[in-house]
Order: C-alpha cells, then structure tokens, then sequence
C-alpha cells in the first residue's frame, strides 16, 4: 500500500498513516503538531478526536481516496483553465504583426481552425519528429477530425517517442492503438484522466487544441517558453501516469490492429465501415484483411471466421 501512497504523501506519513489502520494508539501533546501529522489531517488522511489527551484516528481509506480523488480533479481543472488562458493571452499578442528591422519573424503561434488543414498539421507535427515526440492523448473527439486512431509516427518513429493515453484507451475498441504504438516503439503509459490533448515535437513546436475534442480548431505553438511549459506538463502527467503491461502475445502473429479487423470481420463489417471505425484508408484496410487471409491459410472470409475461430483467436 505504502507504495501508492507516494504520489500524495511523503514517506514518514504514509508509514504513520499505515500504523493507525493497525490500531497504533497516537495521542497528542499540548505542543505543536509535528509534520507527519500536520500532512495526515491537512491531506484528509486522519482527524483529531478531542479529549483528554487529543487523539489522531486514521479516515477510512475510502474516504480518503475520495479526498485525493477530490484534490486531482480540482488540480487538473485548474491546467485547464490555465493552459486556455495561456493560449487566450498568446492569440490576442499575434494579432500584431511582429517585425524586427522591417522583416518579419516567424510566427510563434499559429491558429488553424478548418477540419481538413487541423488533420493536416497534427499529421505533420508527428511526422516530422526526428529526434522525440511526446503525447498527450484522449478519446474526446465529438464532432472533430482528430478521432482516436494511430499515430502517422508509427511507420517512422523518432528515437524518443512518449505517449500518456487516458485509459479508456484499454478497451477492445481502441486498444490496438496503444498496442500498435508500443508494437512499433513508442513508450505507453494510462492515465485515469488528462486535462487535455497535447502533441510536442523535438522540443522545438508545440500542438494543442482550441477546446477538449479538437473540433474547434488547434494552436501551434514555436515559442521556447511556451513549448518548455508545455514539456513540463507532459513529464509532470508521464511520471503520475501507471506504465502499461504488454498485451499477451497472439497465434498467428498478426499485430494488434489485424487482431481488432479480425473482430471487426467476425461481426459483418464492410471495408468501408471498417476503416471509418478505425479511421484509417480502405486501402490499409484491405491490405490487413489480405495479411489475415495469408497467415489463416483461406481466401474468403467466411473461411477466415471458422479458422480463427477453431484457433481461438475470436
């Protein structure tokens, strides 16, 4: 337990927050509270019951979890509002024209709001990393261009490549995304929730978007201040953020996203309704359906549902 107590409370706490809940009698004296117990009632892991001496209880640690629960959303609301007025102050400053001796600087933030051109920039932002790309990812896309799919990065990633997905990730729906990523390098973690979407490229651009989906349009971002900001966002969510196990490895060897087409095949689906629920061309979808057939031995699909069926791969 001692272990998931580090995120929210320091070591002596979380050992003295450990004794209570074995029944540790802790009486107080007339002096000042010393920090461990000062931390335990100020994080909402104990209380102090009055009397003759004064005695620390523990919070039941359902309560308590409730608290930290409590804290967490409040902190991420806050990056919220935070990140939006940020983004806020730096559009209204680019409503002027910057020049030096009469030539113009480069725009250190760029707004781009048509659906066809954000799909674009967020595909160029990650293919264009050479040397690391970290990423903040959600499934809240309403209405948006940017639904949960992989990333263009997968077919040359760069060196470094960091990915927090929130974890409605793990599902059978879009779990081939975060096995895919992993399958072709990136590094995964899960995240119970994040305060927004966020693509950082070899530390130099910056990609977020205008609200939580994306539909309203996104904003890059080229200024070092801004982007080192944003960087120790991402470290700060990457080091909270719980590591993700590897999927168990398949028969057959097909990769993550053939084993979800093989669902998505299983249940009728056309190629057309195939690569609209897992965004990608029908071209890539039929090519995987290709790879499928070869490596279940068959030629149709109606073959290819009885084999990997009899495999067990369904």
């Amino acid at each position: 337990m001692l272990g998931m107590l580090d995120s929210v409370l320091s070591r002596h706490a979380g050992e003295l927050y450990q004794r209570l809940l074995a029944g540790e009698y802790h009486s107080l004296g007339s002096e000042a509270l010393d920090a461990d117990v000062r931390e335990l009632v100020q994080t909402g892991f104990a209380r102090i019951q009055d009397g003759d001496p004064p005695l620390l209880l523990p919070v039941a640690p359902a309560l308590a979890a409730q608290e930290v629960l409590g804290d967490l959303a409040a902190r991420i609301s806050s990056w919220q509002e935070q990140t939006a007025h940020t983004v806020h102050e730096l559009i209204t400053l680019q409503r002027d024209a910057v020049n030096i001796d009469g030539r113009a600087v480069r725009s250190l933030v760029e707004v781009v709001t048509a659906a066809d051109p954000v799909l674009d920039l967020v595909d160029r932002v990650q293919q264009g990393a050479r040397h690391e790309l970290l990423s903040l990812d959600t499934t809240a896309a309403a209405g948006s261009s940017c639904q949960p799919r992989l990333s263009p990065a997968a077919t040359d990633p760069p060196p470094v490549w960091k990915t927090v997905f929130t974890a409605d990730f793990a599902t059978p729906e879009l779990g081939w995304i975060v096995e895919e990523t992993r399958r072709n390098g990136g590094e995964v973690r899960l995240a119970a929730a994040l305060p927004m979407k966020l693509l950082v490229a070899d530390r130099t651009m910056a990609l977020v978007p205008l609200d939580e989906s994306g539909s309203a349009g996104v904003v890059l971002f080229r200024s070092a201040t801004v982007v080192g900001a944003l960087v120790e966002l991402f470290d700060c969510l990457w080091d909270r953020a719980t590591p993700h196990p590897a999927a168990p490895g398949q028969a057959g060897g097909l990769t993550p996203y053939q084993r979800h087409v093989l669902t998505l095949l299983a249940g009728n689906l056309k190629d057309e309704e195939i690569a609209a629920r897992t965004h990608v061309s029908i071209r890539t979808v039929r090519r995987n359906i290709a790879a499928i057939l070869g490596r279940l031995g068959v030629t149709t699909r109606f073959a290819a549902g009885i084999q990997a069926a009899k495999r067990g791969w369904l």
